[in-house]
């Protein structure tokens, strides 16, 4: 998207979130789990260690804890478009990993933020249709949405199977 000009006030550019390494991403993937379990040993411990409901405590645990995260992918032809509502999030709590086939967006809200004790993290791995160029990644957030936009990895440019 472009900047509008409207008379001569200039819009604010659009925040951008931290594109990151998927080494890093994986560490980001493993701190919500183990958040997660210790949260899902918690409710186990508050029911009186009752075996049998280990699945209804991660996913109690799990809805406390991470946003849910909505995606769509768009295809824009020579581009695909990752768009995300990450309402309550800001552009500096958020990380994008691209891979060829997948994009990784990954969140924390502050702690200063209203109401952030609550689904503080999120974390979506989204598989994309088509290989991406991992090194041509343009990504904003604004009114509360993420946007990742990947060039396509041309025809001639990709690898033949084998």
């Amino acid at each position: 998207m472009k900047t509008r000009r409207s008379g001569s006030r200039r819009a604010a550019p659009r925040a951008r979130p931290r594109i990151v390494s998927d080494e890093l991403m994986c560490s980001r993937s493993d701190e919500i789990k183990d958040a997660v379990a210790r949260r899902a040993y918690d409710i186990f411990e508050q029911r009186g260690r009752v075996d049998g409901h280990h699945d209804e405590d991660w996913r109690q645990a799990e809805s406390e804890l991470v946003f849910p995260l909505a995606v769509t992918v768009a295809d824009e032809g020579e581009c695909l478009t990752v768009a995300a509502a990450v309402s309550g999030f800001d552009a500096i709590d958020l990380e994008v990993c691209v891979e060829p086939r997948r994009v990784t967006i990954a969140g924390r809200r502050r702690p200063d933020v209203a109401g952030a004790e609550h689904r503080t993290r999120l974390f979506r791995a989204v598989e994309l249709p088509e290989d991406v160029v991992t090194s041509d990644v343009i990504a904003a957030v604004e009114d509360g949405v993420v946007e990742v936009t990947l060039r396509k990895v041309a025809a001639s440019e990709a690898k033949p199977p084998g």
